[in-house]
C-alpha cells in the first residue's frame, strides 16, 4: 500500500497541479514532494557542472522534471531535501528535451533568479512518497542506444566486481550483474556518486544479492543484436533495495 505525508498548504497560495501548468513566466506556483535530485554535469568538459536536476511529484501522481541551470546553484543547494514537500513560484515553464527524457511529462521546470522554494507543513492534500518510471527488459532493449530516455528497472544483484566495495565512500567504477526476470541478466556499470551510494549501501548488508530499484539508467548494447548478458546500463542514481 502506498504511504502518504499530509501537506500543509498556506490558505493564500493559489497553486496549480502540474497537469494545469502554462507555458512561459507567470505568477504559477506548484507544490509537489521533491523525489530526488542529482548533479548534471559535462563530461567533455571535465565534468563541468551544468546544473541540478530535479524531480517533483504532485497530489495528482504527476511527475515533473525541474532543472536549476549552473549559476543558481549556490543560492538553491542549500533547501534541496529529498522526500520533503516544496511550494514553488517564480519559475518558468518550458517543454521537456525529446532526449534523455526522465518523465513522460512533455513540460519541464527551469529555475530563475526569482524562483523561490519553501518547504511547507502538515496538514492538507495526499501525496505519494514515491513513484518510478520502470520498464521491462523488451522496452528497454528497444531504448537501448537510442539516448531518448533514462527510465527505471527493478531487479536482483546477482554479483558485483570491484575494488572498495564496502567503503561507503568509494567513487572506483563498479560492474554488476543483474537479473531482471528469470532469463534476462544485463550489465550496470557504476561510478562516481553512483558507486559511492551503492557501496553505501551493501556495506550495511550481510549480502549484496538485494532485489533493487535503480533510476535513471541508459541503456546501450553491445556485441550484435543479442539483449541477453550483452546490455550495458550506465548513469546509475538512485537505489531502493528490498
Amino acid at each position: 500500500m502506498a504511504t502518504f505525508d499530509i501537506v500543509a498548504i498556506p490558505q493564500d497560495a493559489s497553486y496549480v497541479t502540474f497537469d494545469a501548468l502554462q507555458l512561459g513566466r507567470s505568477n504559477q506556483q506548484i507544490v509537489g514532494r521533491l523525489l530526488r535530485f542529482w548533479e548534471a554535469t559535462n563530461n567533455k568538459e571535465d565534468g563541468e557542472l551544468m546544473g541540478i536536476v530535479l524531480l517533483f511529484l504532485d497530489e495528482k501522481n504527476t511527475v515533473i522534471h525541474g532543472f536549476i541551470p549552473a549559476s543558481l546553484v549556490d543560492h538553491n543547494r542549500y533547501v534541496l531535501q529529498e522526500s520533503e514537500i516544496f511550494n514553488l513560484s517564480g519559475f518558468e515553464v518550458g517543454r521537456s528535451t525529446n532526449l534523455y527524457k526522465i518523465t513522460d511529462n512533455p513540460l519541464a521546470i527551469r529555475f530563475l533568479p526569482s524562483t523561490n522554494m519553501t518547504k511547507i507543513g502538515n496538514i492538507g492534500v495526499t501525496i505519494n512518497q514515491e513513484k518510478f518510471m520502470l520498464q521491462n527488459s523488451n522496452l528497454l532493449q528497444a531504448l537501448a542506444n537510442t539516448n531518448l530516455a533514462l527510465p527505471d528497472v527493478v531487479g536482483q544483484v546477482m554479483f558485483v566486481q570491484g575494488s572498495n566495495l564496502h567503503d561507503g565512500t568509494s567513487k572506483e567504477r563498479l560492474v554488476m550483474r543483474f537479473k531482471m526476470d528469470t532469463s534476462v541478466i544485463v550489465y550496470l556499470q557504476l561510478w562516481g556518486e553512483a558507486a559511492s551510494t551503492f557501496c553505501s549501501l551493501i556495506s550495511k548488508k550481510k549480502t549484496n544479492k538485494n532485489v533493487m530499484v535503480v533510476t535513471t539508467i541508459n541503456p546501450k548494447l553491445f556485441g550484435g543484436n543479442s539483449f541477453n548478458n550483452k546490455l550495458i546500463i550506465y548513469l546509475i542514481k538512485y537505489f531502493t533495495s528490498y
